[in-house]
C-alpha cells in the first residue's frame, strides 16, 4: 500500500505558499488590523502569488494570466455557423485565466494582461486576500457569465469540457461586522446559502456554469459535486487540518490538468500527480437542481429571441 508521501509535498508546499505570504504581511504591516498596509498591493500580492504556485505545476503548454475573454460572432472550428447569429460578448475582469497559448491565439497582450477566446480557457479563478459574505453572490455571477462565454466543439466533433472555475482566498472574515465568532461549517453554510440563491434565480441552470469551488486555501472550502440521475448539484464542505491544508490547491491543479489533458489531445494522459485519497467531507449542503449538464447556449438564445419577439410585439401595440 503506498505512503502518504505525496500528501506530504503537497501540505509543505501548501505550507511554504502561506509562509510567503505571512513574510509580505511582517515586511510591510498595518498598523490597524491584520495584513499589510497597502490594502490594494495586499490584494494583489495574494493574487501575485496564487499565479506563481500555478505556474510552477502546469504544463508549459498553459500560461497563468489575468484579462477578459471575448466570444467572437465569427465562424470557428472548419465551417461552425452556430454563432452568425449571435452578438459579441466579454466577460468582466478576471483575475487569473489559465490558458492554453500554445495551441490557441490571444487578441491582445500586455505581459500577463490579455484578451482571449473562449476556445483555450482551462480555469477562471477569482482571487481575493480574505473571503467575506459580500463577496460570493457578484463573484459567482461573474465566474458564471465568464464560464458560458466558454462552451465549444473539439475537432472531434465532441463538446469541449468547461473550465474550471472558482472563488478562492488565503483566509476569511466572517462575523467580523457583528463580532460574532463562526465556526467553519458556519461559514460553509452561509456561503453555500449564497450561492444558492445565485443559481436558484436562474431560469435555465447548467451544472457546467456553477463555481467547482469557494472557499479558503488555508482553512475550508466548498466542492461542486454531481448527483447525476437526479439532475442535481450539491456542495461538499471540507475542514483542513494541518495534513489535509493542501486539499483545495490539490484540487485546482486536478481539475485544471482535467480541462487540459481532456480537451487538448486523445494521445495524452493525465498523469498520476496530487493525491486526495480517503478524504471524507465533513457536511453535504444542497440539492441544487439543474436543467442541463452541459452549458446550452441554444437555448439560451431561443429563450432570448422569443423575449425580443415578445418586445417587438409590445412596442408595436403601443
Amino acid at each position: 500500500m503506498a505512503d502518504d508521501r505525496i500528501k506530504q509535498y503537497w501540505s509543505r508546499e501548501m505550507d511554504a505558499l502561506l509562509e510567503t505570504y505571512k513574510q509580505f504581511q511582517t515586511l510591510i504591516p498595518s498598523e490597524k488590523d491584520c495584513g499589510a498596509a497597502h490594502k490594494g498591493e495586499d490584494g494583489r500580492y495574494v493574487e501575485h502569488l496564487v499565479r506563481e504556485y500555478l505556474k510552477r505545476y502546469l504544463p508549459k503548454d498553459l500560461e497563468v494570466l489575468t484579462g477578459f475573454i471575448l466570444r467572437p460572432a465569427v465562424l470557428c472550428g472548419k465551417n461552425d455557423r452556430s454563432r452568425k447569429k449571435d452578438a459579441h460578448k466579454v466577460s468582466g475582469q478576471l483575475d487569473i485565466i489559465v490558458y492554453d497559448t500554445a495551441h490557441y491565439p490571444v487578441y491582445q497582450r500586455f505581459g500577463n494582461s490579455v484578451i482571449v477566446p473562449p476556445e483555450g480557457v482551462a480555469a477562471i479563478l477569482s482571487v481575493k486576500k480574505y473571503l467575506s459574505p459580500k463577496y460570493i453572490k457578484p463573484e459567482a455571477k461573474s465566474l458564471l457569465h465568464a464560464a458560458r462565454l466558454c462552451p465549444h466543439k473539439l475537432g472531434n466533433g465532441k463538446k469541449a469540457k468547461s473550465p474550471f472555475t472558482a472563488l478562492i482566498s488565503i483566509e476569511d472574515k466572517y462575523g467580523e461586522k457583528n463580532q460574532t465568532p463562526m465556526t467553519k461549517e458556519e461559514k460553509g453554510k452561509r456561503t453555500y446559502d449564497k450561492l444558492e440563491k445565485v443559481y436558484n434565480g436562474r431560469k435555465l441552470l447548467c451544472y457546467d456554469e456553477m463555481a467547482d469551488f469557494v472557499g479558503s486555501l488555508a482553512e475550508w472550502g466548498l466542492y461542486k459535486d454531481n448527483v447525476k440521475e437526479k439532475k442535481e448539484a450539491r456542495y461538499l464542505y471540507f475542514e483542513y487540518d494541518t495534513e489535509k491544508r493542501a486539499m483545495g490547491f490539490q484540487l485546482m491543479l486536478q481539475k485544471i490538468l482535467d480541462v487540459y489533458y481532456q480537451n487538448s489531445s486523445d494521445l495524452i494522459v493525465r498523469p498520476g500527480f496530487v493525491d486526495n485519497r480517503k478524504e471524507q467531507f465533513q457536511k453535504s449542503f444542497g440539492p441544487i437542481p439543474y436543467q442541463c449538464q452541459e452549458i446550452d447556449l441554444v437555448q439560451e438564445t431561443k429563450e432570448q429571441n422569443r423575449k425580443n419577439l415578445q418586445a417587438n410585439l409590445a412596442g408595436g401595440r403601443k
